[in-house]
């Protein structure tokens, strides 16, 4: 490797290591609320870290390219300034052969974030959802107070009496769904308390609502009032919580996200065959309609992957573009345009997003940005080879 491209490699990776750093630290300021919600579900330090640790690959995928962007500026403009580009060019270099190490540089990192984004960050995204059901599993005195999440799963708690967050509740009023019986369930207890394993309440009277009896007219009930009672930490989290589990494609792998389009295209598929022979029929229509959605979103998934790693090649080829001066009068121009077009590409790129179950439309707008700023860029590099400013 001549020297020329070492100096050049080292000085452009150098700024790019520090700005990713730097913009992992001020992200990660960001993501606070959901680490201060986290640990006050009752987390230890290890579960913590744990996962702060599983924010970084959130973020890293949007720290590369802009580190890798603010590094190619920097450098071209520092070329610029102490005139090395104009000493290396009379050398006999061409710019096409100063700039091929940064270039080759910002197509590995384009792989390396692409593994990031489509495999790393998938995994810590599931890994910090599994951690928080986790706890509240330990816990679901820490599950009961969370009204949000009640008010989603369709329950009511409210504790009228002193309470610890966690440890106890006292004159509580609970009221669940019973989707067996398509009633609802009133639960009434002096006191709640938990620990490690077991949760336990005092005065506990519940009121439970059967099935609609047809031969005397009126929902019977049934009242239960127990002094105490005690039961496992596992079984009323079961209760509680009901778990269903909904796999976001922002969840799985690459090899597994392609799997769920395998198997939504053979649903499409046995959809359509069955829509034929009732053709008449609303409800495989609305299936079949929300099985394309699916594939859609699921297939704008792996274009909007792809948008982020390339990003990283764009952005440092727009860094040289624009930071490259040949004139010698100082200009703020090339920043400018810079703004506008990371503007640009950011706005294309949450638009896209918002479209995700319009396939084409999202491809267009996640793929888009790109094409423009390689162009802009290469014509502008043409121009600076010319002596055109």
């Amino acid at each position: 490797m001549p020297i020329v491209w070492r100096f050049l490699l080292s000085q452009y990776l150098k700024v790019l290591f520090f700005c990713a750093i730097a913009f992992i630290a001020v992200l990660l300021t960001t993501r606070l609320d959901d680490v201060a919600h986290f640990a006050t579900l009752g987390a230890g330090g290890l579960y913590i870290l744990l996962f702060t640790v599983h924010q970084i690959p959130y973020i890293l995928p949007i720290a590369i390219p802009i580190s890798g962007l603010i590094s190619a500026i920097i450098l071209m403009q520092r070329l610029s300034s102490t005139h090395e580009i104009t000493a290396l060019r009379s050398a006999g270099m061409s710019l096409r052969n100063i700039l091929t190490p940064i270039l080759i540089a910002g197509s590995l990192l384009t792989l390396l974030n692409f593994i990031v984004v489509s495999e790393l960050a998938t995994h810590s995204h599931l890994s910090t959802g599994l951690l928080k059901n986790e706890l509240r599993s330990i816990n679901p005195l820490l599950l009961l107070h969370n009204k949000h999440l009640m008010r989603l799963k369709g329950f009511y708690f409210e504790s009228l009496g002193p309470s610890r967050i966690g440890e106890s509740a006292t004159d509580v009023i609970v009221a669940m769904p019973n989707k067996h019986e398509n009633r609802l369930n009133l639960m009434v207890a002096k006191q709640l308390t938990s620990n490690s394993t077991e949760f336990s309440g005092k005065g506990v009277t519940i009121i439970s609502g059967l099935n609609k009896s047809e031969s005397v007219g009126f929902d019977p009930l049934l009242l239960e009032n127990m002094a105490e009672t005690r039961t496992s930490i596992a079984d009323f989290s079961q209760m509680i919580q009901k778990k269903v589990w909904t796999v976001h494609d922002d969840y799985l792998r690459l090899p597994l996200l392609l799997s769920r389009i395998q198997e939504e295209e053979r649903n499409l598929r046995e959809g359509k065959d069955k829509l034929k022979e009732n053709p008449e029929n609303e409800t495989l229509k609305n299936k079949v309609s929300q099985i394309k959605k699916n594939i859609h979103r699921s297939k704008s998934e792996i274009v909007r992957r792809i948008s982020i790693a390339v990003a990283t090649f764009t952005f440092t080829l727009m860094g040289l573009a624009f930071g490259l001066s040949i004139s010698r009068h100082k200009s703020r121009k090339g920043v400018l345009v810079v703004i506008c077009l990371a503007a640009f590409y950011l706005v294309s790129f949450f638009a896209a997003k918002a479209m995700a179950h319009q396939f084409i439309v999202s491809s267009a707008l996640y793929l888009a940005p790109h094409l423009i700023i390689i162009f802009l860029s290469i014509l502008v590099l043409r121009r600076v080879s010319k002596g055109i400013e």
